[in-house]
């Protein structure tokens, strides 16, 4: 791809004939300069179409001279190559990484034979720039894994401290709610939220992610005020349930996407997100329709509800 900002042609060359003085003659490649790139590239390398497809930006290509001693004709000409190598993954190019560099000559007036010579050496040198790097990247480098597996778990561990992990197991009591109540006519408060640790490593080609999801309440942010009954606990309850249910929704979402190595940890943070406002979103109309817990008719649906696709996912029996 001709990426270049001056789309001039290639070359600035000292002319052979004198009464030029000194002016530079711009010459192009033959063909036109991504044409005879594109032919040089081809027809050194090897090509397997069964494999993944490379795509070299050309953003700077470049030959300058100078008259560095009209009395002997002597010029010096300097290559100026800026490739950028990319990885084509369906409508995405993924940078790999850059190549700057180029070669310097010096000749005579005459000499118009060494130019090409050098500037094939230059793009030699840019090519095998990027091979040794495939060949040191390929074992290690998650751009160039060829597919991504998740493994995803819960957070279960009770460290008895301020933070409550969701276990159904391990339904809420009043005692976790140790916050100050705050001033207003709401009996009680939880602060339920979700989150999300990832790790991820390459084995043999394929990146493994190590997904560990958290649904959790803090008790210091949550609070009850005097003694409150059962009913108003099971309506705390379900705040809690919703933030899982929403970890299962987005767990459920991820293994059902194709990841790609060069992208998964932006996508999985986006669907992150987007889970978070979905979370929010069902709370608010949760308390909504229950008028906080106080319509117990509907607050009696939400408990069907809720159990019905908490059971769905497997979370209880």
């Amino acid at each position: 791809m001709d990426v270049r900002s001056d789309r001039s042609p290639v070359a600035f060359l000292v002319p052979i004939s004198s009464d030029r003085g000194s002016n530079l003659e711009l010459v192009d490649l033959k063909g036109g300069m991504l044409p005879a790139i594109e032919a040089f590239v081809t027809g050194s390398l090897s090509q397997n179409l069964s494999l993944r497809p490379v795509v070299i930006k050309i953003k700077d290509c470049k030959i300058v001279e100078k008259l560095v001693d009209s009395s002997r004709g002597v010029i010096e000409g300097e290559v100026y190559l800026d490739f950028g190598f990319h990885l084509e993954r369906g409508d995405d190019l993924v940078h790999l990484l850059d190549f700057q560099g180029g070669m310097s000559y010096k000749r005579t007036v005459r000499q118009i034979s060494v130019i090409e010579p050098i500037f094939r050496k230059s793009l030699s040198n840019a090519l095998k720039y990027f091979h040794d790097w495939m060949e040191k990247e390929a074992g290690k480098n998650e751009k160039l894994a060829h597919s991504v597996r998740v493994n995803m778990s819960d957070y279960r561990v009770d460290f008895k401290d301020d933070t409550v992990f969701y276990d159904p197991k391990r339904p809420l009591t009043w005692a976790d709610f140790t916050g100050r109540p705050r001033m207003g006519n709401y009996a009680a408060s939880i602060f339920a939220s979700i989150a999300y640790e990832g790790d991820s490593r390459l084995v043999d080609g394929e990146v493994e992610i190590d997904l560990v999801f958290k649904t959790y309440m803090l008790k210091n942010s949550s609070w009850v005020k005097g003694v409150n009954n059962t009913y108003g606990l099971n309506h705390e309850q379900r705040h809690f349930d919703i933030a899982q249910l929403i970890t299962e929704r987005l767990k459920s979402k991820l293994s059902n996407m194709t990841l790609l190595p060069h992208n998964f940890d932006r996508v999985v943070s986006f669907e992150f997100l987007e889970a978070y406002r979905e979370m929010n979103r069902l709370q608010e109309e949760y308390d909504r329709e229950t008028a906080h817990g106080m319509n117990s008719a509907a607050q009696t649906r939400w408990n069907t509800r809720i159990d019905n696709e908490l059971r769905e996912f497997g979370v209880i029996p």
